[in-house]
């Protein structure tokens, strides 16, 4: 699996996972919202690659190293590549992955137990 394309509720596990967080077993209860002080994660509350709010972040932390990144994928104008330009905050929480786990992701079936990952996307 590529970093480069992953993308909704699989590219919101790798950040989750990336960032350190664990699973919360139990659904969280209607209305309420990820917390980001809780070192834990949903998917149904925490949605990195698309809020601001949970991504940003991650963002500020490894900015330099995303950077980087997003250069080695789109060359030195990576910020005007239209697929960039499109839809950032996917390309840098894909980035954010691809820093803590290279470009190349296991696959699922590989994943370590207990991780929970979330159910592939549709096709």
């Amino acid at each position: 699996m590529n970093a480069k394309r992953i993308e909704g509720t699989l590219l919101d596990f790798w950040v989750a996972k990336a960032a350190g967080l664990k699973r919360q077993e139990q659904p969280p209860a209607p209305g309420q919202k990820h917390d980001p002080e809780s070192g834990a994660w949903h998917p149904e509350t925490f949605h990195p690659s698309a809020d601001w709010t949970h991504g940003g972040p991650l963002l500020s932390d490894e900015w330099f190293a995303i950077e980087d990144i997003l250069s080695d994928w789109f060359d030195a104008e990576w910020s005007y590549v239209p697929a960039f330009r499109a839809d950032p905050l996917k390309w840098f929480m894909r980035a954010y992955v691809a820093l803590q786990y290279g470009e190349a992701l296991e696959e699922l079936d590989d994943i370590e137990e207990g991780s929970n990952p979330p159910p592939l996307p549709a096709a």
